[in-house]
């Protein structure tokens, strides 16, 4: 071995070279350390549409009790028991072999974990889905805290709990913060520690509900993100979707039922591709799905997006006499695309005769619907199940009741229950209940200054990890 022996100049005090050498390198390295490390603090302001204000406030007050693994980015570890989920709450979760009786074991307390998933399953949280999934197929659930773990009981076979769990939030006790932040006041949000997850880089945040009609704020989702900053996209895109009655169905105002042309010279009539271009930023266009990509796979569907011959021509706004017909169509929350698409269709029905009703509110039993809908989850089976469980009209249509296969639908086979998601949406769009128009990307605009935000996979945006940097 070789020996590398230094020799120290006469007269120069023992180690002071050296301590000068470290003093050096300290001064040149720090300015770059103290870029690369987040500056913690400040305020975040964050505008979504006013439906998303409540959900994307429990966001961040709560941790979820689970989250995919691949949102988990390395701090939440995997769940045991659950391939494809993490949790920085759940330790462990046990369902039988008929897949009726489940066993939560966690980090947190059982009677919080017992609470937040009773809250889930019974639809008292704003970013849960389950409610509705069970809703659809008539599934009884009971929740208890049983010693050392939560025990959730179905009267039936259900084998994904853990995907119904997903973002599910963990609430404390007498309704307490979990999560990275705490409720200061109203639509204000502070740091809080103590969170299942790391704690905060931001200060605060500010939640408002006037986007995308406000632009006035650092994260805006579907703002016009013309400041250089970050556009960052949903995994996949919502869906523009008419839902119609039966009463509605049966009359055909539309003209859908002509098999060879009807739905091609009513997509052409409808022109998806401008809506798009003028309500959404030509993030989208048309579409004859009702699960869009990223949620299922391509596949064959009943129609082909086309456009015949004549459907090009410039519609005729025939005069109508007081008794025409009137198709009443409900609007639960409004934003500046589904406008649009509203006041398109009633062009469309303007030109074969028929007035458009337009309602805002919850449909009436039996209505037909317009809405922008978002799959909630990856899960297909699931996504079409929450869709229905909100919509009990098109529950009873004996089209739809034939293939809602439950033991399918909730098994653990992954590609049987896929395949039964397809049957349904196949089910759904030939009986013409349901009327995809277009999908339109679901995006969120960013200050060029602020790092670290997220979208959760039902488009809902994070900031527990985020942080001001640049000139901040």
């Amino acid at each position: 071995m070789t020996r590398v022996v230094h020799r120290r100049r006469r007269g120069a005090p023992r180690g002071h070279g050296l301590l000068g050498v470290l003093l050096l390198a300290f001064l040149i390295a720090a300015p770059a350390v103290a870029r690369r490390a987040p500056a913690p603090g400040g305020t975040a302001a964050v505008a979504v549409p006013a439906e998303l204000v409540a959900a994307v406030t429990e966001a961040h007050l709560f941790a979820p009790l689970v989250v995919p693994a691949r949102d988990a980015a390395g701090e939440r570890p995997a769940l045991s028991g659950a391939p494809g989920f993490a949790s920085a709450v759940l330790d462990r979760v046990v369902g039988d072999e008929g897949g009726r009786r489940w066993r939560l074991s966690s980090t947190a307390p059982v009677s919080w974990v017992a609470t937040s998933v009773a809250r889930c399953l019974e639809g008292r949280s704003a970013g849960a889905f389950a409610a509705a999934v069970l809703r659809a197929l008539t599934v009884a659930a009971r929740v208890e805290a049983a010693g050392d773990a939560t025990v959730v009981t179905f009267d039936r076979p259900v084998f994904v709990l853990p995907a119904l769990l997903t973002y599910c939030p963990l609430v404390g006790a007498q309704g307490g913060a979990t999560g990275a932040f705490a409720q200061a006041t109203p639509g204000r949000l502070s740091w809080r520690s103590g969170s299942f997850d790391p704690p905060p880089l931001l200060g605060a945040l500010e939640v408002r509900g006037d986007a995308p009609v406000s632009d006035k704020a650092d994260v805006v989702a579907m703002g016009a993100g013309d400041d250089g900053g970050a556009t960052l996209l949903a995994p996949w895109s919502d869906v523009v979707v008419l839902v119609q009655g039966l009463a509605a169905r049966d009359a055909d105002p539309f003209g859908l039922a002509d098999p060879r042309s009807g739905r091609r010279a009513f997509a052409a009539a409808l022109r998806a591709d401008l809506l798009a271009a003028a309500w959404a930023g030509g993030r989208g266009g048309p579409t004859d799905a009702l699960l869009p990509s990223g949620v299922a796979p391509a596949r064959p569907l009943p129609v082909v997006l086309g456009a015949v011959d004549d459907a090009r021509a410039p519609l005729t706004l025939t005069p109508v006499t007081p008794g025409a017909p009137r198709l009443p169509l409900f609007v639960r929350t409004s934003d500046p695309l589904t406008e649009g698409v509203a006041e398109r269709l009633a062009v469309v029905l303007r030109a074969r005769g028929t007035l458009l009703g337009l309602t805002r509110g919850e449909p009436a039993d039996d209505a037909s619907e317009l809405l922008r809908w978002r799959p909630p989850t990856r899960d297909a089976a699931l996504a079409l199940l929450a869709f229905l469980g909100e919509r009990p009209g098109l529950l009873r249509h004996p089209a739809v009741a034939r293939v809602l296969d439950a033991a399918a639908l909730l098994g653990a086979d992954p590609a049987a229950r896929l395949g039964a998601a397809l049957a349904l949406e196949r089910a759904l769009l030939d009986s013409r209940l349901v009327v995809p128009l277009l999908v339109v990307d679901r995006w969120i605009s960013v200050d060029p200054d602020l790092r670290g935000v997220g979208v959760r996979d039902d488009g809902i945006p994070l900031l527990d990890g985020a942080w001001w940097g640049g000139g901040r």
